[in-house]
This record gives structure tokens, C-alpha cells and sequence, in this order.
């Protein structure tokens, strides 16, 4: 089978948890024997190069930047949710991917994209390719879920990143969780269905990281710095801890993203860990090698999300053998409870937090027997395994798209 993935990040370039997935899902298919290629449109790069059997060609966005042009008058079109609302950047992501796909002639028998934005919108509309939408988390939810409905050009950016999902063969998701959010937004018409296979989890690079009995107590998070991750009510908890005698570092990896308070997101932690009196540093985004040393230096790794739909850093916690703290709105947190991991906690519930995280702060050796459970646990999401599951979703979507061809196919005359 030859499979073509649309997706802005892989390695170097990676900064979520989609890219993570693409790299991974690639070399479990091609180790299957079949043959995949990423279209990676990003930055002003054009090279095809060949990853271990998957080939990745990065082709630069077609973007004009004129709001970069018109200056402050461009910036003040752009709105408290850019580039999330973005109508130009949707309209770009289409146009670079119709664009590269018939330039680089690929002939696919399944193309797979991930929701939100518009990579998958020509082959949505044409319907000439099986489409596979992978729900990850559409890109207008975190504005959702704070705001609790959209409006106005977040509203419309949400129903034409909703049209490739409707419109696909096939939709899978990592999670139950995330399916059923979504039904309840009304970003899935309800007889429509949606496959439930998780991530599949390469634990190799995580395997030599030693157990945390001698850990210093470090709180560590991995993701972007965002209001929908918690990190607000990480502090918190903190603080909680700290007036409970149990001193503790939060180390957090990633980017700021967004705004919270009209404050860029990194800016508002820092602030809020000085007001608190928390231990805090900022680690920004980690290569491969630099975070698995950063979960090595780890007690307990934490998903203190107020919603994800599942969580790559929870997983590899787990595989790096650190106890795993995690929300009930996680995808992950099926997994930390299934293997006994770790702990599942309400979100946005500091006390309920700092409760969960303080036993494996005060006693190393408990860090230890519950991080080499949730160790153990991860070999269940071996890529090759969710890889043969996967394929089956791809041939239902082989098969949909046929059985539509046939359906719309002009009946002959009759004599």
C-alpha cells in the first residue's frame, strides 16, 4: 500500500504531538513492508530526502505575508485568536498541499491528515483519493473550551476545518475522549463513526533512562504553554505543596502559545510562579536526546491538561519509568490507570493535584515501583502493532471510497 501523509512537522522540525505520531506511525508502516511518503509544507525549504525508507518531501508554504507588510494595521486585523482563526493561513495550507501533491505526482492509495486547518481540503472536495482525517484536536478547540462557544471568524475557521473530517472516508482517534467532545461540539454528525486506535509508541529511545530513586524532587511537563494544558493549576498545586513542607521544582518544555490575560502564555507562568513563590524554570523545546536526559532528571512526570486527546508525554514518562500524573480529560489517563502508572486526578483541581503528586515527592522508592509498572504497560503500543490496525482503517477507507465511485458511476442507457 502506498500512503501519503500531510503533515508540516517531522524530524528536526517537530513541536507537537502530531509530528511525534507522523514520525512514528511512517517507519511502523514502512517496517510492514509499505511505502510512505510525507508532504511536509513548511518554512521555504525544498528537499526530498529518504528517512530509513520513508521519504519526506519538505516544499515551502505558497504565503504571501502581507500582514507582515501592512505592519501595526495588519497586526490589528489579525484578532486575540490569530493565527488559530486564521482564514489565510486555511487558505494557504490548501492551496501548498493541492499545489505539491500534483507537482511531486504522487499516486497514493490512501492520503492521512490530522484535523484542523486545510491540508486535506482539495482531496476532501474532489473526492479522488480515500481520505483519512485523524482526529487530533481541531485546531479552534482550545478557543472553544474556554470560551465555550465560537463566534464570528472562529466559528467559520471551525466549520471549514470540520468539512475534510465530514467529508472523509475514514476518521480515526487516539481516544475515546476526543470522539466524544467532539459529538457533543457537533463537529461530528452523529451517524457518523470514528475509530478508536491509540498512538502507536516507540519506547526504544527511553529504555536506558534510570529508575528516579535518586531524583531530585522535579515536577517535569512536556508541551506547548497553553491554557488548555493546566500549567496555571501545576503552580498551584505547587504552591500547595510547598506550604505543605514538600519543596518541588516544575520544569516545563515546550513553546508559549497563545495568551492568557492578554499576556503572552510564557510570559503569565513566569509571573504567576514568582507570585506564588514556586520553583519554576523554562526549558523551551527539547530535541530528541535533550528530553529523554530531562526525564532521567525527573521524579514525576504530569499532564495536567484541562483537555487533551491523548498525550505522547505522558507515554513517554511512562517508558522512562517515572510515575505519571495525570487528569481524567486526557486520553492518557485509560493508560496511566490500566498499568497502574500513576494517578488520575479532576482537572483544574490544584489540592486534588498536589495530593496525588506529594506521596512520590516524600518517598523515591514508591516513584520508583509505580513508574516501573507504567514501564512495563507501553510495550502494549508498539508502532508495528497499532501499524497492522491502523491498515485496516486505510483499507476500510480503500473500500468506501470505491463502493462511492460505483455508486456514482452513470448508469449505461437502456435500449
Amino acid at each position: 500500500m502506498e500512503i501519503v501523509f500531510l503533515c508540516e512537522q517531522y524530524p528536526p522540525i517537530i513541536w507537537d504531538g502530531a509530528g511525534v505520531y507522523t514520525h512514528d506511525i511512517a517507519h511502523a508502516l514502512v517496517a510492514l513492508g509499505h511505502r510512505v511518503h510525507i508532504v511536509a509544507a513548511q518554512g521555504r525549504r525544498r528537499t526530498d530526502e529518504d528517512h530509513d525508507g520513508v521519504l519526506v518531501h519538505r516544499r515551502p508554504l505558497l504565503r504571501l505575508p502581507v500582514s507582515r507588510y501592512l505592519g501595526k494595521v495588519g497586526r490589528s486585523m489579525q484578532g486575540a485568536d490569530h493565527p488559530r482563526d486564521s482564514l489565510a493561513l486555511r487558505f494557504i495550507l490548501a492551496v501548498s498541499y493541492a499545489f505539491w501533491l500534483r507537482r511531486l505526482n504522487l499516486h497514493p492509495d490512501v492520503i492521512e491528515t490530522q484535523d484542523g486547518e486545510t491540508r486535506g481540503l482539495r482531496t476532501a472536495l474532489r473526492r479522488d483519493v480515500p481520505l483519512v482525517i485523524h482526529l487530533h484536536t481541531p485546531t479552534m478547540m482550545d478557543v472553544r473550551l474556554r470560551q465555550g462557544k465560537l463566534h464570528g471568524r472562529g466559528a467559520l475557521a471551525d466549520r471549514i476545518d470540520r468539512f475534510s473530517a465530514v467529508r472523509a472516508d475514514v476518521r480515526t482517534a487516539p481516544s475515546e475522549l476526543i470522539v466524544t467532545t467532539l459529538r457533543d461540539f457537533g463537529w461530528l454528525k452523529e451517524k457518523q463513526d470514528a475509530d478508536v486506535i491509540p498512538y502507536p509508541f516507540d519506547r526504544t529511545p527511553y529504555t536506558g533512562v534510570v529508575p528516579p530513586g535518586q531524583t531530585d524532587p522535579v515536577l517535569f511537563v512536556v508541551g506547548r504553554l497553553e491554557w488548555r494544558k493546566g500549567l496555571d493549576v501545576l503552580l498551584s498545586a505547587a504552591a500547595l505543596l510547598k506550604e505543605r513542607g514538600v519543596a518541588a521544582t516544575v520544569v516545563l518544555a515546550g513553546q508559549s502559545s497563545g495568551v492568557i490575560d492578554g499576556v503572552p502564555t510564557g510570559e503569565w507562568l513566569q509571573r504567576r510562579a514568582t507570585e506564588l513563590g514556586v520553583a519554576c524554570r523554562f526549558a523551551g523545546h527539547l530535541s530528541r536526546p535533550e528530553l529523554v536526559k530531562a526525564y532521567e532528571e525527573a521524579r514525576v512526570v504530569v499532564v495536567p491538561s484541562r483537555f487533551e486527546s491523548f498525550s505522547i508525554a505522558g507515554l513517554e514518562g511512562m517508558a522512562s519509568g517515572r510515575p505519571v500524573v495525570a487528569t481524567a480529560t486526557t486520553g492518557v489517563a485509560t493508560w496511566v490507570a490500566k498499568w497502574k502508572g500513576g494517578t488520575v486526578v479532576p482537572p483544574e483541581d490544584p489540592r486534588a493535584l498536589a495530593d496525588a503528586l506529594e506521596p512520590f515527592l516524600r518517598d523515591p522508592e514508591l516513584a520508583v515501583t509505580v513508574g516501573a509498572r507504567g514501564r512495563a504497560g507501553t510495550a502494549e503500543l508498539e508502532p508495528r502493532r497499532i501499524a497492522a490496525v491502523r491498515l485496516t482503517a486505510y483499507q476500510k477507507a480503500i473500500d468506501r471510497h470505491a463502493a462511492r465511485r460505483r455508486l456514482r458511476r452513470p448508469r449505461p442507457a437502456q435500449a
